[in-house]
């Protein structure tokens, strides 16, 4: 069997295999990470108004402001905007360097490393003796969050059949879902079990549990066949890793262990990648900001339209917890599963500009009639939950699952590691200047602003991105400029 009918039968048996038991363990196992990464950015939203206020750190009781884009800002929320932030920013790192090492040494390589990071931090973190401290372990541990994005979404979608790709990375991304429920459960119990003092320290070491489960499995999965035949060119293995993950027979391998693959000119690839890399990074950048900044911040959209607001801290964090209980499970959690049923069948760019759209709209809502609505919790609660609920069917799941599928095996980690990395630079910035805007420019302009980013996502999305759903990988990842119609299967 010539090299080329080899790679045409092994491809074609994943890409025909369906939902097999070794998916579902490959889901798991990529989405308990997705879970920990989750839980560990979104805590701090519970656990930031107590860190104000506890002996040692008190940071709501730092005095003075210093100038900052021509604004005087508290130094207290600098700070807070610093803790808030440092996680994104470590993963801004981590994405960009563990995307690339893994397309140059391979996914297995690499993977339950990132994951050892976020655990190892995160305990640091929880035993911060200032806020220095925790600033930069928030930081450390991000780059392992971000060294998490490109690696599991490409074994997943190198993994997966054709008919279910979109649908098993969408489960991996959802258990996002899961951990932002989870980080607002785990606070709803120690505000009312533990001392105000540990508070704190047992929501962020909470993390490192999840993580800990999924680590070893993570170390014991086999290399993607892709990777193995079309990098590495080991027929062998790659035969190998087909037989378990489909569940059939050998493939006739005809005597052939290893196939001549040539050398990686990464730079030249991109550059023939280049709409599509600036298509998924522009749009990931911009839903980030809008997405974590809001987010991230729940804890000030909330107490700023009276609710939540207590002199008692305790009481305080605790309607805080709820609040943040309420948004995961009406609107997050559904807007993820929802995305999973219909990203198969609707496809990608369909929900991620219509998901744009509808976050544009709520966040022009907000804009216009944010007294009004700060009046009317309730409906206040729709229309920003609103925006959870398709940023979570379109964009937040959408932008995770574009870049596994417009880029060869060759660079496609290192192109995910590029979007997504760009894309935590946004959440970033803009989470660390939320607490600006909102003295700058107030709520309303803040919302105003995020419908006007959110308008641009849903235009370039639908100039720069194609559609992928039902595509082979290797077809819809072909150069841009030759276009998929032009595809002619073997």
């Amino acid at each position: 069997m010539c090299a080329e009918s080899l790679d045409h039968e092994l491809l074609k048996k994943l890409d025909e295999s369906g939902l097999r038991k070794e998916h579902l363990k490959t889901m798991v196992v990529a989405g308990m990470g997705f879970f920990t990464d989750a839980y560990l950015l979104f805590i701090l939203t519970i656990a930031l108004p107590v860190l104000n206020s506890v002996s040692g750190f008190n940071i709501g009781a730092i005095q003075g402001t210093t100038n900052l884009l021509g604004y005087a800002a508290s130094n207290a929320k600098i700070i807070d905007g610093l803790i808030t932030s440092a996680a994104l920013f470590g993963a801004f790192a981590g994405a960009f360097v563990f995307g690339h090492i893994s397309d140059r040494l391979g996914r297995k390589v690499v993977y339950g490393l990132e994951l050892g990071i976020m655990i190892v931090f995160t305990l640091v973190s929880a035993f911060s003796i200032n806020y220095q401290m925790l600033v930069l372990s928030r930081f450390l541990l991000g780059i392992g969050v971000g060294g998490d994005y490109p690696i599991s979404s490409t074994i997943m979608s190198e993994y997966s059949s054709t008919k279910h790709r979109g649908k098993l990375i969408g489960l991996v991304f959802s258990m996002q879902g899961l951990g932002l429920l989870a980080g607002a459960l785990v606070g709803l119990v120690s505000i009312y079990l533990l001392p105000l003092a540990v508070t704190w320290r047992f929501m962020l070491a909470f993390g490192a549990v999840p993580a800990l489960y999924v680590v070893f499995l993570r170390r014991k999965l086999m290399e993607t066949p892709r990777f193995s035949l079309q990098v590495k060119g080991d027929v062998e293995y790659a035969s190998k890793a087909t037989e378990t993950i489909v569940g059939t027979g050998k493939v006739d391998r005809n005597g052939d262990s290893t196939v001549s693959v040539g050398k990686v000119n990464y730079m030249a690839t991109l550059r023939k990648y280049l709409i599509f890399l600036i298509g998924t990074s522009v749009t990931w950048f911009i839903f980030d900001m809008a997405f974590y900044g809001t987010t991230l911040n729940n804890s000030l959209v909330l107490s700023s339209i009276g609710y939540g607001s207590s002199p008692n801290l305790r009481t305080h964090v605790f309607n805080i917890a709820i609040g943040d209980t309420i948004l995961a499970a009406a609107f997050a959690v559904p807007g993820y599963y929802i995305a999973v049923a219909l990203v198969d069948t609707v496809g990608r760019k369909s929900l991620q500009w219509i998901g744009f759209a509808v976050m544009a709209f709520s966040y022009l809502l907000i804009g216009l009639y944010y007294s009004e609505l700060g009046s009317d919790l309730p409906l206040f609660i729709l229309v920003f939950g609103l925006s959870y609920l398709f940023a979570n069917i379109g964009p937040n799941t959408t932008t995770f699952i574009l870049p596994t599928e417009l880029f060869p095996t060759q660079i496609r980690s290192t192109a995910h590691g590029i979007a997504s990395s760009i894309a935590k630079l946004g959440a970033g910035i803009f989470t660390f200047l939320f607490l600006i805007l909102q003295t700058a420019i107030g709520s309303n302009g803040t919302f105003l602003l995020l419908s006007s980013i959110s308008v641009i996502g849903a235009v370039v999305t639908l100039l720069t991105i194609r559609e992928t759903k039902g595509l082979p990988l290797e077809v819809s990842s072909q150069e841009p400029s030759k276009g998929i119609h032009k595809f002619k299967p073997q």
